[in-house]
C-alpha cells in the first residue's frame, strides 16, 4: 500500500456526508480523498502561492510580526535551542532494558572469549618476549661497552686506526641495539594491540547497539507524535492513527527522525520543568501566604501583651503604695507577736492577742505576695513584649525573603510555561514538515 501524504488543516474535517469530496488546506494545497473520506494525495500549489493571506497572518500573530531573515539573535538562539538534536545515548534514555541487558550479556560474553583467546594468544609470546627482552638487553650492553671504549680514545684524531675501529664497532653495535629494540617494540604493540582490539570491538558492538535501539526510540517516538498530531488535528480514530503513523514514519529520512524524537524529547523535558516550576510556584506562594499569617499572629500577640503590660503600668501606684504600707504592717505584726509571746499561758488575753498576731502576719504576707506576684508579672510582660517584637521583626524579614522567592518563581513559572510552548511549537513544526 502506497504511502499517502498527510498534511495538517486550519479547520475539521469535512461532515460525514461529504468526506469524498476534496477540501483546501490554508497553505493553499488541495487533499484529494477516496471514497471513504480518508486523504490520497496532496497537490501543493507552486512556489509564490503557498501562503494565504489567512496564513499569513496567522503567522504574524505566531512569531510577532516578524519578517523572515529579521529574527533577532535572541529568537534564533531560542529556536536552536529548543530544537537542539540529542545524541543516541540521550534518546535511548532508559528504553528497552530487557534487550540492552540481553545484549549486553552477549556483548560482555563475546569480549570475554575475545580476551581469553588475546591472553592464550599473549601468552604464547612470552617466550619470545622473554627472548627480545634478553636479546635487547645483551646488545644494550654491548652497546654500552663499545661507547665506553670510545670515550677512552676520544682524544685522539679521527683517523687514528684504534678509533676509526671503535667507531666501526660502536656503529654495528648500535645497529644491533636498533634492531632488537624494534623486534622487542614490534612484539610488545602486538600483543598490547590485541588488548586494545578486544576493548575496540567490545565498545564498537555498544556503541552499535546503542545506535540501534535509539533509532528504534526514534521511529517509536515519531509514530507517538504522528498519531497524537492526527487525533488532534484530523480527528481520527486510535488503530487508523496507528496504522498510517506506522505506514508513515518508514518514509522519513533517518535525520529527520531524530529531530523528531529530539523535538518530542525536548518538549516533554519542558513540560516537566514548566509543572515543576508551577508546584515551586504554588510552594512558594503557600510559604508567603504562612509568613504573612504569622506576622499577624504575633503582630496580634504583641498588641494583647502591650495592653496587658499597660494595664498592669498603670497598677504602679497602688502597688507603691502597699510597699510604703508594708512597713508599717510588719512593724504592727511584729508588736503584736511580741505582745502576744510576753503574755503566759493562763493569761486570759493569751488567745486574743495570739489571734491579732496571726492574723497581722498573713496580712503582711498577703501584700508581700501581691507586690512579689506584680513584679513578676511585670518582668514576665517586658520579657515576652521583647522576645514579640524580636520575632516580629524576624516575620517581616521572612515575608519579603518569601515575597521575593514568589515573585523569583513566578517568573520562573512564566519562563518555563514559555520554553514550554516554544518546544511544543518546535516538535509540532517537526511533526508537519514530515506531510509535505
Amino acid at each position: 500500500m502506497p504511502a499517502r501524504s498527510l498534511e495538517r488543516t486550519g479547520s475539521p474535517p469535512p461532515p460525514v456526508g461529504e468526506q469524498g469530496k476534496d477540501f483546501t488546506l490554508d497553505n493553499g494545497s488541495v487533499v484529494h480523498t477516496d471514497e471513504n473520506g480518508i486523504p490520497d494525495y496532496i497537490e501543493v500549489p507552486p512556489e509564490g502561492d503557498e501562503t494565504t493571506p489567512e496564513s499569513g497572518q496567522e503567522s504574524g500573530a505566531e512569531y510577532g510580526d516578524v519578517e523572515p531573515g529579521q529574527e533577532s539573535a535572541e529568537d534564533a538562539a531560542e529556536v536552536q535551542a529548543n530544537e537542539t538534536l540529542r545524541t543516541d545515548a540521550e534518546i535511548l534514555g532508559r528504553r528497552y532494558p530487557v534487550s540492552r541487558m540481553i545484549r549486553d550479556a552477549g556483548n560482555t560474553l563475546q569480549w570475554g572469549k575475545e580476551r581469553a583467546a588475546a591472553a592464550w594468544n599473549n601468552a604464547m609470546e612470552q617466550p619470545g618476549l622473554l627472548m627480545d627482552k634478553f636479546m635487547h638487553g645483551l646488545a644494550q650492553s654491548s652497546y654500552d661497552r663499545r661507547k665506553a671504549k670510545l670515550d677512552e680514545v676520544a682524544h685522539l684524531s679521527d683517523n687514528h686506526p684504534l678509533k676509526k675501529f671503535r667507531m666501526r664497532k660502536l656503529q654495528k653495535a648500535e645497529a644491533r641495539l636498533n634492531k632488537r629494540k624494534a623486534n622487542l617494540e614490534i612484539r610488545q604493540n602486538r600483543m598490547s594491540g590485541r588488548l586494545e582490539t578486544v576493548k575496540n570491538a567490545y565498545e564498537s558492538r555498544r556503541e552499535a547497539t546503542i545506535a540501534e535501539l535509539s533509532e528504534r526510540a526514534d521511529k517509536a517516538r515519531t509514530r507517538k507524535a504522528l498519531r497524537e498530531k492526527m487525533r488532534k488535528e484530523q480527528n481520527v480514530g486510535w488503530f487508523e492513527s496507528w496504522a498510517a503513523a506506522k505506514e508513515h514514519v518508514n518514509s522519513i529520512p533517518k535525520d529527520q527522525r531524530r529531530r523528531i524524537a529530539s523535538a518530542v524529547m525536548n518538549a516533554a523535558e519542558a513540560s516537566k520543568n514548566s509543572q515543576d516550576a508551577s508546584w515551586q510556584a504554588r510552594y512558594a506562594e503557600r510559604a508567603s501566604a504562612d509568613a504573612q499569617n504569622r506576622v499577624e499572629s504575633i503582630g496580634g500577640q504583641l498588641q494583647q501583651t502591650r495592653t496587658e503590660l499597660n494595664s498592669m503600668r498603670q497598677q504602679a501606684g497602688e502597688i507603691a503604695n502597699m510597699e510604703s504600707d508594708l512597713v508599717s504592717v510588719r512593724e504592727n505584726a511584729a508588736k503584736l507577736q511580741e505582745k502576744a509571746d510576753s503574755l503566759s499561758d493562763d493569761s486570759a488575753n493569751k488567745f486574743a492577742a495570739t489571734y491579732e498576731a496571726v492574723k497581722a502576719q498573713q496580712q503582711q504576707e498577703n501584700m508581700e505576695k501581691a507586690i512579689a506576684d506584680y513584679h513578676k508579672r511585670l518582668a514576665e510582660l517586658q520579657r515576652q513584649e521583647t522576645q514579640l517584637a524580636q520575632s516580629l521583626i524576624q516575620a517581616q524579614k521572612d515575608v519579603e525573603n518569601t515575597g521575593k522567592a514568589l515573585e523569583a518563581s513566578a517568573q520562573n513559572e512564566i519562563a518555563a510555561k514559555k520554553k514550554a510552548k516554544a518546544t511544543q511549537q518546535a516538535r509540532d513544526r517537526s511533526v508537519e514538515n514530515t506531510f509535505v
